[in-house]
């Protein structure tokens, strides 16, 4: 890994760090306003049209825009050039048009699809639904824009001020919630969603502004290039749609099994996703344009190389954390949101939640890093097949597991379907390399597996031996105690990681000067 990578992905996992973490404060507000409470709930049923369509059409324009424009840059020598406006306004108005027609839809037709997840809601009730999932729609076109602006900034070599538009966005919805939960209730949230996306894509278009695209906008929608722009576009839009509809299965289910446990799966969803969100968008947002530039049969070695390294890194930062989670999930949520609204049962929920969703934190950054890398090689197809298979793994899952489980039993699910999504890309995409390095990569994976249940069983034995001391503790030793278990984990792992030989996949994590040989 360059020193440059390097420098970029430390850069830009330090900016996403601070908006998480002001996503944190954002899901803390909302915990201690509005607990695991029905009105949570209702609104969290009413946004899942909108979320669902704004998180699979932003994905999918974010992996569509990034080959797409690294091709037309290297086309037309300049992403400021008149030359690459002109190639690229048909793809980019057929996107926004696409965009459009979605936010429209959704608002035309919620009454009828919310239906679909009636489970006996009083006729104020489902008004409320509907009227949160109608709000919420403009959030499908502002995750479009976005998408592509975010992706033009990262094909300039531009990472961190985009993702730095995370922190505005969330300081707007803190501030939203905090001003106007009184009057508007679980309103507020939807204010801030939708305020704050509008001050991150004006953010953004700050910075393209200089570049002039307005001046040399073209009002065409088809070229040439449009048919085959518009086959993959549709196909990473099925793929998107079938890997992120598993809140649509949850939250199907989940009312069935009683109050609360809808937000209690979304908070305990916000913790497992954080890994991936910072780390893995981390390294997404440099190694993505960094792949799609060696998409040739005659680059494989370099492609197979710069794959390893990213999963390796990803697995590094995923395996302590995820022991640490599943160790720690009762003090971590008791910690983080057990004041106002969310009480003892509260934590009790999402602590057992977090515990079987743990598994997903590596599933999610080995999805995450794998299908960037098929996209940038345009095998979709593979993707496709893959997130089909273990949709159906998760919908069967999630009707069965709680019929021993409970509610666990439906992010226990979720983790079976993510580890196996990400345990299939990855195994593909080493069907490709070379012999060799194929069994230098499972010999890498089998060392990280083994040193994973090692450090498991340091953090468990830690955990039993100090717990009957906390559990009826005041806060300073619960923290005093998460202090010791993370130095337990991340100590023990670091040790193995020169045991086992990993010093050079530390050595390549550590930033160092664009200088240094």
């Amino acid at each position: 890994m360059s020193p440059r990578l390097r420098t970029s992905i430390y850069t830009v996992a330090s900016v996403v760090f601070i908006s998480k973490l002001l996503g944190f404060v954002r899901g803390i507000v909302i915990a201690q306003n509005f607990g695991t409470s029905v009105e949570y709930d209702l609104y969290l049923i009413g946004v899942m049209l909108p979320a669902l369509a704004s998180g699979v059409l932003g994905y999918a324009c974010y992996y569509q825009f990034v080959p797409y424009f690294t091709r037309k840059v290297e086309e037309a020598d300049s992403s400021d050039s008149p030359e690459f406006w002109y190639s690229s306004w048909s793809a980019i108005n057929i996107t926004i048009l696409t965009g459009l027609s979605i936010t429209v839809a959704i608002v035309l037709v919620a009454g009828y699809a919310i239906n679909l997840w009636d489970t006996g809601w009083t006729d104020s009730q489902y008004e409320m639904i509907i009227f949160y999932c109608r709000l919420t729609a403009a959030t499908v076109i502002l995750s479009v824009t976005e998408a592509m602006m975010r992706a033009l900034l990262n094909v300039r070599k531009i990472y961190t001020y985009p993702a730095s538009g995370l922190s505005l966005f969330n300081i707007f919805a803190i501030s939203a919630i905090l001003l106007l939960h009184e009057q508007l209730s679980v309103g507020a949230i939807a204010v801030g969603l939708v305020g704050g996306m509008i001050v991150q894509n004006l953010y953004l278009l700050v910075r393209l502004l200089p570049s002039h695209p307005i001046r040399n906008f073209k009002a065409r929608i088809l070229d040439k290039e449009s048919p085959l722009f518009v086959t993959v576009a549709s196909a990473l839009i099925l793929i998107e749609l079938i890997n992120r509809s598993y809140f649509l299965i949850d939250r199907y289910f989940a009312p069935r099994l009683g109050e609360g446990i809808v937000s209690a799966l979304n908070y305990g969803q916000i913790l497992t996703q954080l890994p991936e969100s910072v780390v893995g968008f981390a390294i997404g947002a440099v190694i993505f344009p960094v792949l799609s530039s060696k998409q040739d049969d005659d680059n494989i070695e370099s492609f197979s190389v710069a794959y390893r390294k990213a999963i390796t890194a990803a697995l590094l930062f995923a395996i302590p954390l995820a022991v640490f989670a599943y160790t720690n999930a009762e003090s971590l949520v008791h910690i983080i949101y057990q004041r106002g609204a969310f009480n003892e049962r509260s934590t009790e929920m999402t602590a057992l939640i977090l515990r079987t969703l743990v598994p997903s934190v590596i599933g999610l950054l080995i999805i995450s890093t794998s299908i960037r890398a098929c996209y940038a090689r345009n095998w979709t197809r593979p993707v496709l097949w893959s997130a089909t298979l273990f949709l159906f793994v998760k919908l069967v899952g999630t009707a069965l597991l709680p019929q021993w489980f409970g509610y666990a039993g439906i992010s226990a699910a979720t983790s079976v379907a993510h580890v196996g999504f990400g345990v299939g890309l990855m195994s593909y995409i080493i069907t490709k390399w070379p012999s060799g390095d194929q069994r230098q990569f499972v010999v890498t994976l089998v060392k990280l597996i083994l040193g994973g249940l090692f450090v498991y069983l340091a953090a468990y034995l830690f955990r039993r031996f100090t717990w009957p001391l906390v559990e009826q503790s005041s806060h300073f030793w619960m923290y005093l105690a998460l202090f010791g278990s993370a130095l337990i984990v991340f100590g023990t792992f670091l040790g193995l990681v020169s045991t086992l030989g990993f010093q050079r996949y530390l050595t390549d994590l550590l930033p160092r000067r664009h200088g240094s040989k």
